[in-house]
């Protein structure tokens, strides 16, 4: 969008330059607006959809999700929902391409911010990145036999009673004042 600008006239060029900042501003921000991402397990069991600022907008369950524990499904709704976040973050950073140089201080404070992306995002995690119970129970040594607790001890006969308390005396009226 750049416009033929007067030879020497440098309020000229700044317009044109202010325009062109301006059309920038507003497709970045209708791709910020704009940002979503989803992500669905191979299975087909969970779908999540994030939005720009990597806030859950949707999370589905499918047919095999009830086949799941509890426990494997929560961690693969967590690691879905990273995964969503983590390409909603790149097209966040994306829609500053062509406004901020890759080298900027501002380039840098934002990717600051950006989560890391995964080393393969592609490809589904391996069963040791994913908690599954069945898993720890297992890598787990089985448990010890469960044995009865002792009786309690029995009193011995042979041991001596002990006397009872003799009973207060009547007339102790006037010695105690309670």
């Amino acid at each position: 969008m750049t416009q033929s600008v007067p030879p020497g006239d440098p309020l000229a060029a700044f317009s044109v330059e202010l325009e062109e900042i301006r059309a920038k501003a507003a497709t970045a921000q209708e791709a910020l607006r704009s940002a979503t991402a989803s992500v669905q397990s191979p299975d087909g069991a969970v779908s999540v959809t994030v939005g720009p600022s990597g806030v859950l907008q949707e999370l589905r369950f499918g047919p095999r999700a009830y086949e799941r524990p509890p426990q494997a499904l929560s961690g693969l709704v967590m690691q879905l929902i990273g995964r969503a976040q983590q390409k909603v973050s790149a097209q966040v950073a994306g829609a500053f391409d062509g406004m901020v140089g890759e080298s900027s201080a501002a380039r840098e404070l934002l990717d600051e911010f950006l989560p890391a992306p995964e080393a393969d995002a592609g490809s589904p995690p391996d069963k040791s990145d994913v908690f599954m119970p069945e898993q720890e129970a297992e890598d787990r040594p089985p448990a010890p036999p469960h044995r009865q607790p002792p009786p309690p001890p029995q009193p011995q006969r042979d041991q001596p009673r002990r006397r009872p308390r003799p009973a207060p005396d009547e007339d102790d009226g006037d010695s105690n004042p309670w």
